[in-house]
This record gives structure tokens, C-alpha cells and sequence, in this order.
């Protein structure tokens, strides 16, 4: 029987996004988007947004998007904290940056403003803007080995 080399450990500050500030930020948006649908759609886009109470096909929405977010969570949290290997870790990772760019993209209606006008935005826009970026980002950093000590990380292949 053959050993295979075990992956180098993740560096901390990858932990800390994965495994605790990405995770909380996501059941926030779940606890939002499912408690507070008024709040959550005023963030959103306010010359849009829906009087109180929430018609009844939206809350239904948003709680589809709310238990979405709470997917996200519970499996971030717990598939990342399953396991050190860098292939499940880089594949997960990969199908979160694609997921970052389609989020950038949802909230292109709002205006393009919304991509660069730091000064006008909310809550939500700092979720939905840097906050996605400085993930994209570090998701890329990730996937390109930045941060594993120099050396070049090999991942084994299946």
C-alpha cells in the first residue's frame, strides 16, 4: 500500500475567512433575509422595495434565498472543517468564486454606481460589493497557492 503526502496545513488567515467570518456572514443574510424581508428589501434597492408587510410571494422567496444562504453556511462550515485536502478545498472554493461574479452581477440594476460609490452605500451594498470582492479575491489567492510558504502545492489527482 502506497502513502499519499498529505497536504500542507491551510494557512490561518484562509481559516479564519472560510471557517468563521464567511460562514457568519452568510447566516446573517439568512436571518435577514427570513426576519427582517422589509429591512432586507429596503437595503436592497429602496425606490423598489415592497411596503410592509411583504406580499406573500416574496417572503415565500425570500425565504427560498434565505434557506440558500443557510446551505451556504452549514456547508462551508462543515465540508471545509471535514477535511485538509487541498483538492476538495481549491474544487469548493472554485465553485464559490463563480458564484462571487454571478453575485456581482445581481446587483448590476441597481446601477453601476453600486460597484465603485463607496460613499452611498448600505449595509447590504457593503455585503453584496467589497465584502464579495475581498472573497473573489482571496478565493483566486487561494486557488493560485498564495500564502502556502513559496513552495509550489501539489494536489493529487484522483
Amino acid at each position: 500500500m502506497t502513502k499519499t503526502p498529505s497536504s500542507p496545513p491551510i494557512p490561518a488567515l484562509y481559516r479564519i475567512i472560510y471557517l468563521y467570518v464567511e460562514p457568519i456572514s452568510t447566516l446573517v443574510g439568512a436571518i435577514y433575509a427570513h426576519h427582517f424581508q422589509a429591512t432586507y428589501l429596503q437595503l436592497t434597492h429602496v425606490d423598489s422595495a415592497l411596503v410592509d408587510p411583504v406580499p406573500l410571494g416574496t417572503s415565500v422567496i425570500l425565504t427560498q434565498l434565505a434557506n440558500l444562504y443557510l446551505l451556504m453556511c452549514i456547508n462551508e462550515a462543515l465540508v471545509l472543517r471535514a477535511t485538509t485536502d487541498l483538492k476538495v478545498w481549491k474544487t469548493f472554493l472554485f465553485g464559490l468564486l463563480v458564484a462571487d461574479f454571478g453575485h456581482l452581477y445581481s446587483v448590476h440594476q441597481v446601477g453601476s454606481w453600486v460597484y465603485w460609490r463607496f460613499w452611498d452605500w448600505n449595509a447590504i451594498d457593503w455585503g453584496n460589493v467589497p465584502f464579495v470582492y475581498f472573497l473573489a479575491a482571496s478565493r483566486l489567492l487561494f486557488i493560485l497557492d498564495v500564502g502556502f510558504g513559496g513552495t509550489k502545492v501539489e494536489t493529487k489527482r484522483a
